[in-house]
């Protein structure tokens, strides 16, 4: 079966902001690279100083590279159609959607363009053409099922 075409767009928009996602983390690895070399640490007192620091880097590193692998790995089977990447997808937007709108209420006026990317996923997903081309059943499957056994 032929990949719909919003399937195609959802995943290069996971692709984009994966590449997003690695540019930026590349940003904050030189920032904080150049920020420690520039400090000036009391050396009397190196531990202390040192490991909020590596610990927040690390900590950083890390998410940043679970994302980027996340992302790629869902856009890759999205393309596949692979069911589970559907599903992953469905739960991952919902709760980005949630998080975000959940920030906002509480003082964070962030509405980014991931709340829009989010909801194109959604509505991606929900689509007839696509559900089909991922192997799930919709409402008019159901019905003809019915139809069937009724008569």
């Amino acid at each position: 079966m032929e990949i719909p075409k919003h399937i195609k767009s959802l995943s290069i928009i996971f692709f984009l902001n994966a590449g997003v996602a690695i540019f930026i983390g590349a940003i904050s690895l030189i920032s904080m690279l150049l920020s420690v070399r520039n400090s000036e640490i009391n050396t009397n007192n190196i531990p202390n100083e040192i490991f909020p620091i590596i610990s927040h880097f690390g900590l950083t590193i890390l998410i940043t590279i679970i994302s980027i692998v996340f992302l790629i790995l869902l856009g890759v089977n999205l393309r596949k159609l692979k069911p589970w990447a559907r599903n992953v997808t469905l739960a991952y937007s919902s709760l980005a959607i949630f998080f975000t709108l959940f920030n906002s209420l509480t003082g964070d006026s962030n509405l980014s363009i991931g709340l829009f990317v989010q909801l194109y996923a959604i509505w991606v997903l929900f689509r007839p053409d696509v559900k089909e081309a991922f192997g799930v059943k919709t409402n008019s499957d159901n019905d003809i099922l019915k139809n069937d056994v009724i008569q």
